[in-house]
This record gives C-alpha cells, structure tokens and sequence, in this order.
C-alpha cells in the first residue's frame, strides 16, 4: 500500500499541470485556493521541487472540494482517478494516456466547459482500449493547440462533416 501511495504522489506531480487546465486554474488560482505562491506550484509542475505527502493530501482534497461545487463535472474526477490511482496502467498505455490529458490540459483555454467534458470523457473511454487508440484524439488536440484560435469543439464534435 505504501508503494502504491509513492506512486501516486509521483503521478500527481507529474500530471499536476494537466490536471489544474483541465480544471480550468491558473497556477496563481491553484496557489491562492491552497494557500502557496504561484511560484510554488511552477515549481510542482515542473518538478523542481518533490511534492509531498501533505502536498499530495491538500491538493487530493482541494479538487474533491472543488468536484463537489459542480456535481455535473464528475470528469475532473475521473480525470484524477485516471492519471493517479490507476496504478495498474504503465509503461507505453500510461505514457500515451499522459501525453493526451497534457494536450487535453493545453488546449482547455480554447474550449467550451461542454467540450471540454466531452473530449475528457473520450479520454476515459479510450483508457479502457489500447495507447495506440488515443492516437486520433492526440493529432486533433495538438493541431487545436497550434492554431492558437478559439475553437468551437462542440460544433466541431457533433458536425456531420457537411456544411449548411
């Protein structure tokens, strides 16, 4: 169980910045809701410093708390449940499962919330399938991420390929 947990901890860390954009926090939100500097979380994101075990437990209840205020965004749980807990994913399916949720983190900005749980859920669905299988949903996130305009997913999503 102890290892188990050390797992978990590493995986929070190095998830934290995906998991705070899919959220939708800034650094500096992330800090202040935790009590810290935005600094101090840069430092957690890119691993400068070691999270704690207490770190690990604030940050675990903070997103819990902040899941409950909107009961209808359970995604950011599974998200957490997903990157965190599922210790049985490894090697080249957790990789690729990683990478995705940082392009899902990185183009979160351009998302509406709907899209945003739409494109988080797929991910979910695609955890239970191969790494190669996030293949697609990867290509789509990274071409998002590189036009750097405000895309509407949701349109983009449930369009039938034709124009009106």
């Amino acid at each position: 169980m102890k290892k188990e947990r050390e797992v978990q901890i590493v995986r929070l860390q190095e998830n934290l910045a995906s998991i705070r954009k899919i959220a939708g926090w800034t650094a500096e939100e992330l800090g202040e809701m935790l009590g810290v500097s935005k600094q101090n979380i840069s430092n957690l994101e890119n691993e400068n410093t070691k999270l704690s075990k207490a770190q690990y437990i604030a940050i675990r209840h903070l997103i819990e708390y902040q899941a409950a205020k909107k009961p209808k965004n359970d995604v950011l749980l599974q998200i957490v449940s997903l990157l965190v807990d599922r210790t049985d994913l490894q090697g080249k399916d957790y990789n690729a499962l990683k990478d995705t949720a940082k392009n899902i983190g990185a183009a979160a900005a351009t998302m509406q919330e709907h899209a945003l749980r739409i494109f988080a859920q797929t991910l979910l669905k695609a955890s239970y399938t191969r790494a190669s299988d996030l293949t697609e949903i990867d290509g789509e996130l990274k071409r998002a991420i590189e036009s750097k305009k405000e895309v509407d997913w949701t349109a983009e999503i449930f369009s039938d390929g034709k124009e009106d």
